[in-house]
């Protein structure tokens, strides 16, 4: 190095490592200067990151309590949409926040956030939250606000209902009076719970069949042969279809059905003329008729409330009736039953068609014991086939030329009838209404009633199904010492209870082949046995079958209610 800088660093050379000379002051002075900048840049700097880092903390614990905020309300708003009423949702949902620790995290509710309905529900949460800040309270932020709002919207399907009820007569006393105070109840929570005409409820009865409203009756194509008889009589493969055809739909096939005869087994009074007993075949009075789509809360209690038991069972012919009320086909005799002001005008399109996501369509049968024996004079669909050797045959029962004969006069107070029995096994004819000297009347008195009856009009030989309408068959052989006509009606074409299991099997699956959800109670019946076993076979699921004994049958129907309501919540 040069004398001269030499010189200017103190005589030594630039690279050594000590000096023996002492550094030029402004050179120092610029050394110290640049470690203080260096320093408060590196503070700066450090301290910038840590507000970063904590902004990010607290960013970061804020959105995973917002997060969690967010997931609680939607399940519970999800939870809360699935509850029966206002009031469990409103419960349900402050069971969620609780059970995660942040009940003081949900807002009260506001007057509109919880609307629940059979057929709707609208459930909105809201929710709010305060984090305590970590190092952001450094930038003056203490806490951090976070808010979460879940609404749960469900629209569910309208419901049509049909209620099967055993009325036989083993349902007589508290067992149906334990089963009106249910049947009503349930009713009511279902109608209550639905927007004015959403739910449809009809009432089957059914004992030893099924008896049709007049209207519904009149709507249907029947060979007609009686003019009291309500009730139809189904074959075997009826069964096996849901529908009831509307004999004026040309889309559909025209069905026919035959009439059943109306008589009794017995009958209790002893009297001619008076069929009052519990071995009926079709029973005529109003409170064993259907009820078909109805509305109305006070019409169906006041439906039950009549109800009365009598005769056996026919559980086969219930199902039928539901499943016909069910199913599409019947929407166009629905149209004649409105005009005829048996069902509410806004119900047009009922029964609805099986694929509209827009209705549910429900069974509940109760049951109280095991199908049992019906009886028929040989089969009365022999009569829809003219052809058939069975009808008009010398034992037939049926059609014209019976034993029993009217015989009309006028003595001055008005057209008057009297009837006379012949009887084979005696060849005589028995005055019922004692209006001849001789209560037994040879054929040859019978055939001089015109000279010896005052104000004799004339004879008429009723037809059989009109005579059976005036006399059992009990009676009948009780005047005449004749079996036959008894023998053939319980014996030669009864339907047994192992048959109508079957037709009952066949219906109830047909039923189920179409959506239509099954509920059946088994009422104080023997476990294990033939009743609970067609019952709970014809259900939907074995949960869907209820035991019920006294006034638990309530417990039933409410547990079915409950389950039609959240059924229909997640469709």
């Amino acid at each position: 190095m040069s004398n001269g800088m030499e010189k200017i660093l103190g005589g030594r050379n630039v690279g050594d490592k000590e000096t023996d000379g002492v550094v030029l002051p402004w050179l120092n002075r610029f050394r110290k200067d640049e470690d203080g900048a260096v320093v408060a840049f590196t503070l700066y700097v450090f301290v910038l990151f840590m507000l970063l880092a904590g902004l990010g903390l607290d960013t970061m614990r804020h959105e995973m309590e917002r997060t969690r905020l967010a997931a609680v309300a939607d399940a519970a708003s999800l939870a809360g949409a699935a509850a029966p009423n206002n009031d469990a949702a409103k419960e349900v949902i402050r069971d969620y926040f609780a059970k995660s620790g942040m009940s003081d995290n949900l807002q009260n509710f506001g007057a509109d956030d919880v609307q629940i309905t059979l057929n709707t529900a609208k459930v909105t949460v809201n929710t709010s939250v305060d984090v305590d800040t970590y190092l952001m309270k450094l930038a003056g932020v203490d806490t951090l606000s976070a808010s979460a709002t879940a609404t749960a919207e469900k629209r569910v399907p309208k419901l049509e209902i049909a209620l099967v009820l055993d009325v036989s007569g083993s349902m007589e006393g508290t067992k149906l009076a334990n089963l009106k105070t249910a049947a009503k109840q349930f009713v009511t929570t279902i109608l209550n719970s639905a927007d004015p005409g959403d739910a449809i409820i009809s009432v089957v009865p059914f004992s030893f069949g099924v008896t049709p409203s007049e209207n519904m009756y009149q709507a249907l194509d029947v060979l007609e042969t009686n003019p009291d008889s309500r009730c139809i009589v189904f074959q075997d493969g009826d069964f096996s279809d849901t529908a009831i055809p509307d004999p004026l739909n040309p889309a559909l096939p025209k069905t026919t059905y035959a009439q059943q005869i109306y008589t009794s087994r017995y009958d209790i009074s002893g009297n001619f003329g008076t069929l009052n007993s519990s071995w009926r075949s079709c029973y005529l009075d109003s409170y064993f008729r259907i009820l078909p789509y109805s509305i109305s809360e006070s019409q169906l209690h006041t439906m039950i409330d009549n109800l009365q038991a009598d005769g056996n069972t026919s559980g086969n012919e219930g199902i039928k009736w539901a499943a016909a009320l069910l199913d599409p086909a019947f929407q166009p005799m629905t149209s004649r039953l409105i005009t005829a002001g048996d069902v509410d005008g806004q119900l047009t399109n009922v029964p609805a068609q099986y694929n509209e996501l827009a209705t549910q369509k429900v069974i509940v049968m109760m049951g109280d014991g095991q199908n049992t024996s019906s009886y028929f004079f040989n089969d009365p669909n022999d009569l829809l086939n003219p052809n058939s050797p069975e009808v008009h045959a010398a034992n037939d029962y049926r059609g014209p030329d019976s034993d029993l004969y009217e015989v009309v006069y006028n003595d001055g107070g008005g057209q008057e009838s009297a009837y006379f029995i012949y009887s084979s096994r005696y060849n005589d004819y028995t005055d019922i209404d004692d209006i001849h000297d001789d209560t037994y009347l040879t054929p040859a008195q019978f055939a001089d009633l015109e000279n010896t009856v005052s104000g004799y009009e004339e004879t008429i030989r009723l037809d059989w199904e009109i005579a059976w309408g005036l006399m059992s068959p009990d009676y009948h052989r009780s005047i005449t010492g004749v079996d036959d006509a008894y023998d053939e009606y319980v014996n030669e074409e009864r339907i047994t209870g192992s048959k109508k299991n079957t037709r009952m099997r066949s219906a109830c699956t047909a039923t189920k082949a179409e959506k239509v959800v099954v509920y059946t109670i088994g009422f104080e019946i023997t476990e294990g046995g033939t009743a609970e076993t067609e019952l709970r076979s014809c259900a939907t699921s074995t949960s869907h079958y209820y035991r019920a004994e006294g006034v638990n049958i309530n417990d039933a129907f409410n547990s079915i209610a409950t389950n039609i309501q959240n059924l229909r919540l997640t469709q």
